[in-house]
């Protein structure tokens, strides 16, 4: 096929615009005739697709007869020109921009995901492909590669707050080689044989937090190329900002309580907390940045109310919250 100096965008852009010259006209043809539709991986049948090509053909081909005589024609054809066009127009966007990605993909270059998420009120539990256990929270996700997971490693990553029971999982073929179970938050990386800890990584917080409750597990941070291992017990603090991190003790047994429906706080700015109230009850909570600012908050709620949620991890920093009209305000006691 002769190339076209522009890309087939720009060329179908032009042939709306009845700008194209035969020559081009003719590329968009050969383009048409040329297309694969034989990939395994489309999200169209093939039937569907050789009917979108001829589709595409046959408008192609009548638009072409009538684009010289354009200025002469009526409204009502002029209408049906145009909503001729839209057909070639939105048959072009699912070959070009569903079918194309979708044959690259099939080569390795964007694999697949299975994405799970829990946008909704209440715990969701998974059961992974290697038989590892996950509940994740409210507003949070995890996916994974199927087709590589549990080959050489098994890669999740996920976004929210996430409990894990991890099984040991051998090589194929291999009586003692583990194939390490690898959660990816951002830049952290928290690597794990067979164990069960925690990891908060919601993406509007400012820090990421890992806390085991047996096991081992080590951390990686591939921004600064920081390693540190981690013992049942305690927890790592990384801020987003420094790229820091700062290792505390915690206490095993309310590192999962949540997946029991508890509203837990480990060590959590105190910001940030009301937000998750915020979030959890469905309210919205006016607060001072300056008021909150260098405060924390280790607390755990079950079958509390907001207004008994907001008391409680208020009182310690010596705060309350009024009701002004209609909203729900942060003050000094």
């Amino acid at each position: 096929m002769k190339q076209s100096p522009l890309p087939v965008e720009e060329l179908l852009q032009r042939f709306r615009n009845n700008e194209c010259t035969p020559e081009e006209i003719e590329l968009l043809q050969q383009w048409i005739d040329q297309l694969d539709l034989s990939d395994e991986s489309t999200m169209l049948s093939p039937e569907q697709l050789d009917a979108v090509k001829i589709r595409m053909h046959q408008q192609l081909m009548n638009e072409r007869s009538i684009v010289p005589e354009r200025h002469k024609l009526p409204v009502r054809r002029r209408l049906l020109v145009a909503a001729s066009w839209l057909v070639l127009a939105v048959s072009a966007i699912i070959l070009w921009y569903v079918i194309r990605p979708a044959a690259s993909g099939s080569h390795g270059t964007t694999p697949l995901l299975t994405v799970i998420e829990n946008n909704h009120a209440g715990i969701r539990r998974i059961t992974l492909p290697d038989g590892s256990q996950v509940w994740l929270n409210m507003y949070s996700r995890l996916e994974f590669d199927p087709k590589q997971f549990n080959r050489t490693k098994r890669l999740v990553k996920l976004s929210g707050e996430g409990f894990f029971e991890v099984v040991p999982s051998l090589e194929p073929g291999s009586t003692h080689k583990k194939i390490p179970f690898i959660v990816e938050t951002g830049s952290l990386r928290t690597r794990v044989l067979g164990t069960a800890f925690n990891i908060e990584a919601y993406e509007q917080e400012s820090e990421v937090k890992v806390a085991l409750v047996h096991g081992k597990v080590a951390l990686d941070d591939t921004a600064t190329d920081q390693t540190t291992e981690l013992s049942p017990d305690h927890m790592v603090r990384y801020s987003k900002q420094t790229q820091s991190w700062e290792v505390l003790p915690v206490a095993a047994a309310n590192v999962s309580l949540w997946t029991q429906g508890y509203l837990v706080f480990n060590e959590v700015p105190l910001q940030e907390a009301i937000e998750r109230v915020e979030n959890r009850y469905q309210v919205h909570i006016d607060c001072d940045p300056a008021l909150v600012q260098h405060k924390r908050i280790t607390a755990s709620f079950r079958n509390s109310t907001w207004p008994q949620v907001l008391t409680n991890i208020l009182f310690v920093h010596d705060l309350r919250y009024k009701r002004v009209g209609e909203k729900i305000v942060i003050v000094k006691k």
